[in-house]
Order: structure tokens, then sequence, then C-alpha cells
């Protein structure tokens, strides 16, 4: 764990495709002081907005997570925050130029080698932890999220697809940055052709390629270049719901266990954690944490 919060040690700026919009979209890294948390910034509207990361600025569509804040919405933040989550930033000010953040590769690594470019920068404010106390499970159907007690971060992911190149996969990830670099920082989003096909007839998405996502047909992987690993489709879960537990607004010390889950399914335990009080504290106990559960401020840069 991390004793001191950080942030950037200097701004810099990334730009992709999004796959939505099929528009080039910049998006910069701000620094930011010690206890401002993440928070995002749609800086091509004529009245910036801005939005805290935090539990109920979130909601999940199929496939994405996404900030919202009076109407303006972030699409695909998961990926971003699985690296800032990954590599222990506490603090930034993520501005994006349009509705989307790019999905590049499909992975965390774009996001990750502009974190490394600009450096980490330690603030030496205490850092502090939602540390779970008491078991939480939510389900739907066969899917479950189950959050239980433990000193660290350990994260395990199981999936099922009926398809030749998946079926049944495992992963567990305890989190350090070693790890996190190492096992699952590369693993790139998938996605199935028939029904990337009726997106695309109906216009919804006007970007992305092979080069943003493994797809699949009926029977392999399409991707000329394949599989960074045999079991990548499982490590990206694990990538997913890294990045979704960071929407809590502070990292978070549990033993996580998914089943056949989803975005929509991370989020709701996400929000199940914050609805119960009695189930988590601050660790270390601060007099005052230094992030308030629905009281994050948005800092002026």
């Amino acid at each position: 764990m991390e004793l001191f919060q950080h942030t950037l040690a200097k701004k810099v700026d990334i730009e992709g495709e999004g796959v939505l919009s099929g528009a080039q979209i910049r998006v910069e890294f701000c620094p930011a002081p010690p206890n401002h948390g993440i928070v995002f910034e749609r800086a091509d509207l004529p009245s910036p907005v801005r939005i805290p990361v935090r539990p109920e600025n979130v909601k999940a569509v199929s496939g994405a997570s996404v900030l919202v804040k009076g109407g303006v919405e972030i699409y695909y933040v998961e990926h971003l925050l699985a690296a800032l989550n990954g590599l222990a930033v506490d603090n930034l000010l993520v501005r994006v130029f349009g509705g989307e953040i790019p999905l590049f590769d499909g992975s965390a690594k774009p996001f990750v080698e502009a974190i490394l470019r600009a450096g980490r920068k330690p603030l030496w404010s205490l850092r502090r932890y939602i540390r779970l106390e008491e078991e939480i499970v939510v389900s739907e159907g066969q899917a479950r999220v189950c959050l239980r007690p433990a000193e660290g971060l350990k994260l395990r992911y199981l999936i099922d697809f009926p398809h030749p190149s998946i079926g049944k996969q495992e992963f567990s990830l305890e989190l350090s940055q070693e790890r996190f670099l190492s096992e699952v920082s590369f693993a790139r989003t998938f996605a199935f052709l028939k029904d990337i096909l009726p997106l695309r007839k109906a216009g919804i998405l006007k970007g992305g390629s092979l080069e943003s996502a493994l797809v699949l047909d009926d029977k392999q992987v399409l991707n000329p270049d394949g599989l960074k690993k045999p079991n990548e489709f499982v490590r990206h879960k694990v990538l997913d719901l890294l990045g979704d537990l960071y929407l809590l607004g502070a990292p978070l010390l549990a033993e996580v266990e998914a089943r056949y889950a989803t975005h929509r399914l991370h989020i709701k335990a996400v929000k199940a954690v914050l609805r119960n009080l009695y189930a988590w504290r601050w660790y270390p106990s601060p007099a005052r944490a230094p992030l308030a559960v629905f009281s994050l401020p948005a800092y002026a840069a």
C-alpha cells in the first residue's frame, strides 16, 4: 500500500479516435493538489462541466462505464481509471475534449504510458483507503460480485463464454504496481462481430477497428496479431473491475470475487459499498478523512 497521495509531475496529453463519435478526441492529464481526487471535465463544452469520480456520478451501459452529471456524459472511463488505480494516482484533473475516452488499443497501456511519461509526484499527504469490514454481495441471476475484508486489494474473476476461443477462464490478481503492469495493463477489450455490425449499421458506432479491440466471429479471433495471452479475455475483465472499483473515489482494501459480471454489476457493487456505511471504515482512521463520501471538492486549475 502507498503511504502518501500522488499526482502527476507534469501535464501530459494523449489523443485518439472515439469509437462512438469517430472523432479525434484529446485528453489532458493535469496535476492536482492533495485531497482533490480524480475529477473529469468536459472541456469541449462552451461552459465546461466537471464530474468528480464518485458513485453517484456513474452509470453503466452495455460494455462501458459512464460518468454523468446534469445530462453531461463521458463514456469509456474504465480503462483510464484502471491505470490510475493500478499506478496509485490519487489526484488528477482529466480534461476531455469530447463525450468519450478514446479506446486506443482497448487496454490500459496507452494511459499507463502517458502516466509514466509524466511521472508520479508524491504530495506528502497521507493516502486514505476504504477498508471493508463486512462482506457485501450483489447479484443478477447467475452473475455475482462478492466483496470480503482483506489487507490489500485482491481480485478474482471467472468468465464463461460459449465461444471456442474463450470458454471458461479464471484469473486472480493481488494488486501492486508491478503486477498491474505485467499481468493486466495490456489486456484488450473484446467484442463479437455479430454484435458490432448492427451498431455500425445503426450509426451508433462511427469509429473503432481491429486496432481498438479484440473482435471475434463465430469461430475465431479476427485480429491478425492474435492474443497476447491465451486468457487475455479474463485478464481484461479484471482490468475493467479494477477501473470500476476506483469509482468509489478512493482505493479499496478488500477481496473481490466476480463471476460472469458486467460493468452494471461492478457499479452496483460500488454503490452497495458506500450505501452500507457499517461495512467499511477509513484506513488509517483519521480525525478527518481527506475524501468526504459525497462532498469531494472541485479544484480550480
